[in-house]
C-alpha cells in the first residue's frame, strides 16, 4: 500500500515537473516572437529577409514587411496603386514610406509626387532610383522640385526603357511638360527585354541565372517566426542555380554587398537578352526625342546611372577585377556613344558618383543596390549643375 502510494507522488511530481518546463517552455518561445517583432529592425538583413512574411500578430493578416504592392502591367509592365498612403517599405536596408497619387481624376497608375501644377516645367520618368528609394524629402526630384519651377514625378519603379516611353505616351501630350528629365540605369535593357518577351515581340533569350527564392512561411510559420526559422533550419532551400550571386565585402569598414564573379554581371552585354535590350534602348531613345519634339516641343534630357559596383570600382577592383568591372558599364557606354553622336542632351552620372565616393560619402545602400539619401543629393546638385549650365530650366518669360 505505502508503495503504490510513493510511485503515485513520484508520478505526481514527475507531471509537475514536466508541466513547468513545458510552461517555460512556451514562456520562452513566446518571448523570443515578442523579441523578434519589437527588435525586427535591429536584425540582420538577412533574417528580416527570412521573417518578413511572418503575420505581425497571429489575429491579422498583416506581414512584419508589407509585401510592395506591384501590379503587373501589360503596357508599361508594372504599376502602383492609387492612394497609397504612408506605406511602409523594407527593403534590404532601405527603409522609407511611400503615398502616390494620381495623375488626374482616373488615371490608374500610383505616382510618388506632389499633384501637378500647371503650366508643368518638368517632368521625370525612370524607375526606382527616380521613384527614389529614400524617404520623400531625400529623393532627388523632390529637392529640385521644391527649388526649380512645376515638377512631376512620373517614375514607376520595376519598369524598363520601353514601358517608361509607353507612359510617356500617354501622360505627356496632356500634360505638356517642357523639359523631360528621363533616367537610365542598366537593368534597364533587361527590363526592356522582360516586357517585350511579356508582349509577346521577342522570343526567349539568354538571362543572367535567377536568385534563389527565400522560402515563404507556411503552416504555424505564417504566425509564428520561431515556428518558421525552426522550418528553414529542417528544410532544404529551393536551389535554382548553383550559385552564391551576392557575397558582402568592406570598404573602409562599411559592409558593401554586391555581386559575385561567378558569371558575368547582370547587367553586362554577355547576355542576349542584354543586347537585344542595348539595341531596342537605342531606338526608343530616338523616338522619344522626336514624339516629345513633336507631340509638345519639349526637350529631353538623358541622365544615365550606374551601379554600386562601378561606383566603388577603385576599391573593389582588387576584389572583382578590372575586366569585370567594364564589363558592367557596356550598356551605358554604348548608350552615351549613340546620345552623343547624336546630339542629346545627357549626363553621366558615374564620375560624380566616384568623385562623392572618394569623399568618403555612401552614396549607395550598404545592402540594397539603390542610391541612399546621400546619393540621392550628389545627384539633384548633378542634375541642376547640368540645367543651368544648358539653360534647360524652363523660362516664366
Amino acid at each position: 500500500m505505502l508503495g503504490r502510494v510513493e510511485h503515485k507522488d513520484l508520478r505526481s511530481a514527475w507531471r509537475q515537473r514536466l508541466g513547468l518546463i513545458l510552461f517555460g517552455v512556451l514562456l520562452a518561445w513566446l518571448l523570443i516572437e515578442i523579441l523578434l517583432r519589437v527588435g525586427f529592425e535591429f536584425l540582420p538583413p538577412r533574417l528580416q529577409a527570412q521573417l518578413q512574411g511572418v503575420r505581425r500578430v497571429p489575429w491579422s493578416e498583416e506581414r512584419l514587411v508589407p509585401a510592395f504592392p506591384f501590379i503587373l502591367d501589360r503596357t508599361i509592365q508594372v504599376r502602383l496603386p492609387v492612394g497609397l498612403q504612408n506605406y511602409p517599405v523594407r527593403w534590404s536596408d532601405a527603409r522609407f514610406q511611400v503615398d502616390t497619387i494620381s495623375l488626374w481624376d482616373g488615371h490608374g497608375i500610383g505616382f510618388r509626387s506632389a499633384p501637378a501644377r500647371y503650366p508643368l516645367d518638368v517632368m521625370t520618368f525612370g524607375d526606382s532610383f527616380t521613384f527614389c528609394w529614400t524617404a520623400y524629402a531625400d529623393c532627388w526630384v523632390t529637392q529640385l522640385a521644391q527649388r526649380y519651377g512645376n515638377w512631376f514625378n512620373a517614375a514607376v519603379p520595376g519598369t524598363g526603357t520601353a514601358g517608361q516611353f509607353a507612359l510617356m505616351q500617354q501622360i505627356v501630350p496632356p500634360t505638356k511638360p517642357r523639359l523631360v528629365i528621363w533616367t537610365w540605369f542598366p537593368n534597364d535593357l533587361k527590363d526592356v527585354y522582360d516586357l517585350d518577351l511579356l508582349q509577346g515581340k521577342t522570343e526567349p533569350l539568354e538571362t543572367p541565372p535567377p536568385l534563389n527564392p527565400d522560402l515563404e512561411p507556411v503552416g504555424l510559420g505564417q504566425f509564428s517566426a520561431v515556428a518558421h526559422l525552426i522550418y528553414l533550419a529542417v528544410t532544404p532551400p529551393v536551389i535554382l542555380t548553383p550559385y552564391q550571386h551576392y557575397q558582402t565585402v568592406f570598404v573602409n569598414n562599411r559592409p558593401l554587398l554586391i555581386r559575385t564573379t561567378e558569371y558575368p554581371h547582370a547587367d553586362s552585354l554577355s547576355w542576349s537578352a542584354n543586347r537585344y535590350g542595348l539595341t531596342r534602348t537605342l531606338a526608343l531613345f530616338d523616338q522619344a526625342r522626336r514624339f516629345l519634339r513633336e507631340a509638345v516641343g519639349a526637350e529631353l534630357l538623358i541622365v544615365l546611372l550606374a551601379t554600386k559596383e562601378e561606383a566603388y570600382s577603385a576599391a573593389l577592383s582588387p576584389i572583382l577585377g578590372a575586366e569585370y568591372l567594364e564589363s558592367i558599364g557596356e550598356g551605358r557606354r554604348a548608350i552615351i556613344a549613340h546620345l552623343a553622336a547624336n546630339g542629346y542632351h545627357y549626363i553621366d552620372a558615374l564620375p560624380a558618383l566616384r568623385a562623392a565616393v572618394e569623399r568618403g560619402e555612401s552614396v549607395f545602400y550598404s545592402f540594397d543596390s539603390h542610391l541612399d539619401a546621400s546619393g540621392n543629393r550628389v545627384l539633384a546638385q548633378l542634375v541642376v549643375e547640368y540645367l543651368e549650365r544648358e539653360n534647360l530650366l524652363p523660362s516664366r518669360e
